[in-house]
């Protein structure tokens, strides 16, 4: 066991070299897996980052790692011997806090797996060095042990990466073709909270996986959930950056008026958000109603602009809602915010024990960009219920594409769920790092966007029909107008 700290000298050369060269920008913000481009000479290539667990809790605090791949762009096959310089930050802006110092990795494997054990105090590593660049060496499997203050709780991630070399520990790039990196990746953070309602306690949880939760209320007369996170709304830093958010709300479903409840009122720092952006999911669980908030980039852009200068908090409200009737999802997220799915129903006008035709369209969910490649997926509807009315497994949808016959057997709301399972490039093995789970909902029947206008037109027509004939009849009774 050495401390890290003891070739601080190596390490400041180190950090001069990288000071010098920008890094390139994340792909993402607030995920727990993003892939970067690189060019390694004449080889396109791509380096994949994930960190685990997505949620941190006591059970999972002890299985938690960073992994780091590069790979061979169009065979996918691992770059051995490649050698990572990585420094890690919690948090972002004033407030980041330095949990690993600029260190140097290799592996012969071009796996590179960082194990951490949580641990206050400094950052330790354990294992050997090789005596060329003093590069921590990773075991056969791509493993390095690392003690220290990472993920000792929820999160903001900051890791900034560069790739001194491959093939060979002496084959290093010149300063300027260094591959650099900047991503920021978030582990979630749990938030428990007993509520007290009508004199009876239930338990509630919120999962972040942004940042910390924060300010939690119960507004009991206003039966309204409330919390906060830090979140920083300088919309430059968005610029070459893609951010989601994701929050996830448990409720009891034996709370009275919440927790039986499918429709709800939802606000992100005093907006309204409706459709994709929430989703509400009453099958998972069987003791609890579940919601995610699912707020991507051009969400934030929106809203950014109401936001006062210097507030440094996403805030969320929930609540029940009455008023709003459902309508159909005409585009859904996963819940990693990697795949958008858009949904046309044809005829628009659904009706029971009719067919109607599904197609299914999947997109990049940050570019927008329609998938050109084949994706696996699997597609169930279900009732108010929750027993299935349609279920498809070991579906392909080609060229992102694919179309459904299906006959509602009533009038009633459904929900549906489209999981993606992989997609398949030519060549290359399954890539199921974009997998999840996009929810929505379909009413039967439903008055398309086009027919509700001509019926709020043709009413408003009848109803003024029905008044000059009315005052026609007056006239010709000799009543006068009134």
């Amino acid at each position: 066991m050495v401390p890290c700290f003891t070739f601080a000298a190596v390490f400041a050369v180190l950090s001069m070299i990288a000071a010098a060269y920008p890094y390139q920008n994340a792909f993402g913000d607030g995920l727990t897996s993003e892939t970067f481009s690189a060019s390694l000479g004449d080889r396109n290539a791509e380096m994949l980052v994930q960190v685990n667990p997505p949620v941190l809790t006591d059970e999972t605090r002890d299985e938690a790692y960073i992994l780091f791949r590069l790979y061979d762009a169009n065979t996918n096959e691992t770059i051995p011997y490649t050698t990572f310089f990585i420094s890690i930050e919690k948090g972002i802006g004033e407030d980041a806090e330095t949990v690993m110092p600029p260190t140097l990795f290799h592996t012969e494997s071009g796996l590179l797996r960082l194990k951490v054990q949580p641990a206050e105090g400094e950052l330790q590593i354990f294992g050997t060095q090789e005596q060329f660049l003093n590069a921590w060496v990773a075991d056969p499997g791509g493993t390095v042990n690392i003690q220290g203050p990472i993920f000792l709780e929820g999160g903001l991630y900051h890791i900034k990466i560069e790739i001194f070399g491959v093939d060979n520990i002496r084959n290093i790039f010149a300063d300027e073709d260094i591959p650099q990196f900047d991503s920021y990746l978030s582990v979630g953070d749990v938030y428990m909270q007993n509520i007290d309602y009508q004199g009876q306690p239930y338990d509630t949880t919120i999962i972040s996986y942004y940042d910390r939760v924060g300010n939690f209320s119960f507004d009991a007369g206003n039966q309204q959930f409330s919390w906060s996170m830090p979140f920083d709304w300088n919309v430059s830093r968005f610029e070459d950056t893609n951010v989601f958010v994701h929050e996830e709300v448990r409720i009891p479903k034996s709370l009275p008026g919440i927790g039986d409840t499918t429709s709800f009122a939802a606000t992100v720092n005093g907006n309204p958000i409706s459709g994709r952006m929430i989703t509400v999911d009453p099958y998972s669980s069987q003791q609890d109603l579940t919601l995610h908030y699912l707020i991507n980039k051009n969400d934030i852009l929106r809203m950014a602009g109401d936001i006062p200068q210097g507030d440094s908090d996403m805030t969320f409200t929930l609540a029940p809602s009455t008023s709003a009737a459902a309508q159909t999802t005409g585009e859904i997220v996963t819940e990693t915010g990697n795949v958008l799915v858009l949904l046309r129903w044809a005829p628009d006008q659904l009706a029971a024990n009719t067919e109607s035709t599904l197609t299914l369209e999947f997109h990049d969910g940050f570019s927008g960009e329609r998938i050109g490649d084949n994706v696996n997926y699997n597609l169930r509807i279900l009732d108010n219920n929750g027993t299935q009315v349609y279920s498809q497994t070991g579906l392909v949808a080609e060229g992102g594409t694919d179309t459904h016959a299906i006959d509602f057997p009533a009038n009633q709301n459904y929900r549906m769920e489209v999981e993606v399972t992989g997609i398949a490039r030519d060549g290359q093995s399954l890539d199921q790092t974009r997998n999840g789970i996009a929810r929505g909902v379909v009413v039967v029947p439903e008055f398309p966007t086009g027919s509700l206008i001509t019926l709020i037109a043709v009413t408003s027509i009848m109803s003024g029909v029905i008044i000059m004939l009315r005052r026609i009849v007056k006239i010709e009774s000799g009543l006068g107008l009134t």
